[in-house]
Formats: structure tokens, sequence, C-alpha cells
């Protein structure tokens, strides 16, 4: 199985306001895969009428389904190809459910030049929705191979 190539974004080549965007949708098969790896089966993220019960639409996505969006489009989208991610500080807004669209938009608002990082501030939107999921901040080393 071939593996998709990511996209290649130089340090040299990233200015404070650049941006990028991606979109992703929380499949049933995302869902399916996460429980199966992290075996989180709380109430609120399984059971749907245990959900409704405590005031939401159906079943909460988990949070760190988002995490993993954020986790691919740093490695495979913007900066790509030569990025590690550091650190992210997520903030939830409102819950996602299955099926939703969630679009991450990236702005470059801080660079480091003494260590290669670059610091993206990104926005969450859930456009099933149309409302905010989350903010971020992600702190991402650019360290092409020497």
């Amino acid at each position: 199985m071939s593996q998709p190539k990511p996209s290649t974004h130089h340090y040299h080549e990233i200015n404070v306001g650049m941006k990028a965007s991606r979109g992703y949708v929380i499949t049933p098969e995302v869902y399916e895969h996460f429980l199966a790896a992290f075996h989180d089966y709380s109430p609120v993220h399984v059971d749907e009428p245990f959900a409704k019960s405590r005031g939401f639409a159906g079943k909460v996505m988990h949070g760190s389904i988002l995490n993993g969006f954020i986790s691919h489009f740093v490695g495979m989208e913007f900066p790509g190809r030569f990025s590690l991610l550091l650190s992210v500080d997520l903030r939830f807004s409102n819950p996602s459910y299955l099926d939703d669209a969630i679009q991450i938009e990236a702005v470059v608002s801080q660079k480091m030049d003494a260590r290669s990082i670059v610091i993206l501030d990104l926005t969450l939107t859930n456009t099933t929705r149309s409302q905010l999921a989350g903010r971020a901040r992600a702190q991402v080393l650019v360290q092409e191979p020497t």
C-alpha cells in the first residue's frame, strides 16, 4: 500500500501571516478507529440516549479526534514533510458529532529562527453546524535534513 506524500514547505519560505486550510470529516470510520485505538467508551461518547439526556444533540465526538486532525494537518499539509509538532494548546468551543465537517484554518503568527520553529494559530470550524469547534495554538519545528 502506497502512502500519501506530504506537502513540503521549507522554513525559509514560511512567513508570518501565511495561511493554509483543509477540511476533515468525522466519519464513522474515524470514530470507530478512535474507539478501537484508545478504548474511551465514556457514555457521553458512545451512548446516544445518555448524551441526549445531558443536553447534547447526540453522541459527542472525542476532542482528541480534532487533535488528530491537527496532527495530520501539520504533518501532511502545512508545514508538511519537515515538520514535527512540538505542542498543541487546543480549546474546545462547541461539541462535534458524527459526520460533522471540520475546517482547519491556520495562520503563521510567529517564527523563531534560532530553532526553526513556527507558531500556528488554528481555527477549527464545524461547517456542518456553522459554529466554532475550537481554537488552537501549535508550536511546530520545521527542520530540514542536513
